[in-house]
């Protein structure tokens, strides 16, 4: 055998051999080199979205006070917790019905467009329409004189079940002349929402089909609701301060 410097050959290609350093392993193939990658098409795990409904709420919360407001009496967070429970019972109680929303004009306007959006589950035939009323003039409290729109039509009400909706429910007098003059227009049924119920300004007997809140002896303004047409924008509802409602 040849030797090279006392080495053997067969020796030497051992050690060369041995200090070759070892391939690097591959990952595993499904079983075809040319198969395609596979992209999972399971349901990607649900995203928390807790941050983002802290942050809309915090948001919300930080509407700078009008500076001739006192107090916030019914919050942005608690009025949209309200248009969600009463737009629920009104579509349970409308199922299968065709209903006509009528709101009442101007104090109405903002709970009306709101409250129709959050009708669930929404009738099979759901109107929109406005009559305009109005019993406070330019003051604080309640005239006690109910003007109604003479240009609205009643007779276009017949066999329609009417909802009507109002900001406030007062003294009772304006909605009593509107529930009756309804009924007498051969509706198929009437029935009242009301955002706010100030029970201590009752005149007549009045109940409304849907509350949204009892609200407390105070002159309120905000979500729709004016004082000499001021205030109607606030986006919540809340009490003037005394020196911006004086006469």
């Amino acid at each position: 055998m040849m030797r090279c410097h006392g080495h053997s050959l067969t020796g030497l290609r051992k050690n060369v051999l041995a200090k070759r350093p070892a391939p690097a392993t591959l990952p595993a193939r499904h079983n075809s080199v040319n198969r395609p990658h596979l992209v999972s098409h399971q349901p990607a795990a649900p995203r928390d979205t807790r941050a983002a409904t802290a942050l809309n709420e915090k948001t919300h919360s930080t509407t700078a006070l009008h500076r001739d407001i006192g107090k916030v009496l019914f919050s942005e967070q608690q009025l949209e917790v309200c248009l969600t429970r009463l737009g629920s019972q009104i579509g349970d109680d409308y199922r299968g019905k065709h209903v006509l929303v009528l709101g009442v004009l101007k104090g109405g306007f903002m709970f009306t467009a709101d409250l129709v959006r959050h009708i669930q589950p929404v009738p099979p035939m759901m109107e929109v329409d406005f009559i305009k009323a109005s019993s406070y003039g330019s003051g604080t409290e309640t005239s006690g004189f109910v003007k109604l729109d003479d240009g609205f039509d009643v007779a276009t009400l017949k066999g329609k079940h009417v909802l009507v909706v109002e900001d406030i429910v007062d003294s009772g007098l304006t909605l009593t002349k509107i529930v009756a003059m309804l009924r007498a227009s051969g509706t198929a049924s009437v029935k009242v929402a009301t955002l706010l119920d100030k029970r201590a300004r009752r005149k007549v007997v009045f109940e409304a089909d849907y509350v949204g809140f009892d609200c407390p002896d105070e002159f309120v303004v905000g979500y729709g609701i004016d004082y000499n047409e001021r205030f109607r924008f606030l986006p919540y509802v809340g009490v003037p301060k005394p020196e911006a409602v004086s006469s």
